[in-house]
């Protein structure tokens, strides 16, 4: 249960980020030469997020039963878009599409958020029985 919280909490960090660098892209519009900027969809935290929804044994020491290694690795990362040019002064930047998904980022921030406060409720509800 921890381990998909703590899975839930990189998610979090990731549409913070993701939010910060959408902000960055729409405050410099008018920068000449500005490209913008994403967080890469990395496949990777979808794939460690079902693993850990779905635990499998892993081998801790050499007596313990055979099972998986895991190795903790950065599930996104800030890519430059310099593939494109929007407008003749070289900015790439297009404001409505940095909002549609600053708002596609809100909502996967909120989702997650959610889970997060679903999975602790749980939690609360497991100690709660437990005082009675």
């Amino acid at each position: 249960m921890f381990k998909l919280v703590d899975k839930l909490g990189t998610g979090l960090s990731k549409a913070s980020l993701r939010h910060n660098v959408i902000s960055n892209n729409l405050a410099n519009y008018n920068t000449p030469g500005f490209k913008r900027s994403d967080v890469t969809m990395d496949t990777r935290f979808s794939r460690e997020l079902t693993r850990v929804q779905n635990p499998r044994l892993s081998r801790t020491n050499v007596r313990h039963l055979p099972g998986t290694s895991r190795k903790g690795t950065a599930p996104f990362s800030v890519v430059q878009d310099n593939s494109t040019t929007m407008r003749n002064d070289g900015n790439n930047v297009d404001p409505d599409r940095e909002q549609v998904l600053l708002l596609e980022n809100q909502l996967y921030y909120e989702s997650l958020t959610d889970a997060v406060s679903r999975k602790l409720g749980q939690l609360r509800s497991v100690i709660a029985e437990g005082r009675r």
